[in-house]
């Protein structure tokens, strides 16, 4: 009787240890390296996010993007590497049960930040307005979300007007103040002997370009825009630049009406005119340059 109720005991109190045993999850190590899309190693921080909630923090080496972390728990691992050098990426990494220590070997790709990369380049605004197109509302959301998820990138925009708004507006005195002048030179003639002749006309000021206030406004509807934007001020730069090289568009004949025939008194035809050249009307300047671009400023910290 005493040796059965002793066996019971022995076999309940090894239980909880066998049970113990069959559940227990070895720590695992986790290694390798994390490259570019050049296949460069690259430093940058690393966030691991375990099972259980727990936040881990390490770096891959800035000499050859080695890293190593001692993982305890079983499970989906969630990995974010983010850095002011790096695109923020994320992969999750599934570490398997096991009573034993074991090596993981895992490497890492991530896209490197390189300064003057185009994010945007379109000709974002309605024509000669401040209020951005439908496509220019897009893209700058675009622009919006990568500075939301990388939030020590820097950008560079770069606004420009769409056409010459001032060309037309001096032809326009121009054409005025000839006129004028012809005006003046017959009056002049008409002036008798001793009399005073009229002041000649005088040619105004050139213009203001419309494009300077233009561009100066966009600038600021786009600061409006983006005054959300973590450390904006520090990230964003906001650069003008004026109209690009003109291109012309390859003018069309245009073809003149064809003179009638003269008749002559007695019903017959006179020998047909010779029709008239073709003239060339004025081409249209054509402007197809991006009025709007955004591209990835320096690469450093943001702060040291």
């Amino acid at each position: 009787m005493i040796k059965s109720i002793l066996s019971i005991i022995v076999v309940v109190c090894t239980l909880p240890t066998i049970l113990t045993g069959q559940d227990l999850q070895s720590q695992q190590n986790i290694e390798g390296f994390v490259k570019d899309q050049s296949g460069k190693h690259v430093g940058c921080k690393i966030y691991i996010f375990t099972p259980s909630g727990k936040k881990l923090q390490i770096s891959s080496a800035e000499k050859d993007g080695s890293y190593l972390q001692t993982l305890a728990e079983a499970g989906p691992h969630k990995f974010v590497f983010q850095d002011y050098n790096i695109y923020r990426k994320e992969e999750t990494v599934d570490i398997p049960k096991s009573a034993k220590f074991k090596i993981i070997k895992r490497d890492f790709a991530v896209q490197s930040v390189v300064e003057g990369t185009t994010l945007m380049s379109s000709r974002a605004w309605i024509k000669n307005a401040t209020m951005l197109t439908p496509e220019g509302e897009a893209k700058i959301k675009e622009v919006m979300d990568l500075l939301a998820a990388n939030q020590q990138m820097r950008v560079v925009f770069t606004v420009r007007p769409d056409e010459d708004q001032v060309a037309g507006v001096r032809a326009k005195n121009e054409a005025e103040y000839n006129k004028a002048m012809a005006a003046w030179e017959k009056a002049k003639k008409k002036v008798k002997k001793g009399a005073t002749p009229p002041e000649p006309p005088v040619r105004g000021a050139d213009p203001a370009d419309p494009n300077v206030e233009l561009v100066r406004e966009r600038v600021a509807a786009l600061k409006k825009l983006l005054k959300d934007v973590r450390n904006g001020d520090e990230r964003i730069t906001y650069d003008t630049e004026p109209l690009p090289a003109l291109t012309t568009a390859s003018p069309e004949p245009v073809a003149q009406p064809e003179e009638a025939a003269a008749t002559t008194k007695k019903g017959k035809k006179a020998k047909k005119a010779a029709p008239a050249k073709k003239t060339s009307a004025p081409a249209a300047p054509v402007y197809t340059h991006a009025t709007l671009e955004a591209k990835i400023g320096k690469v450093k910290k943001l702060f040291p």
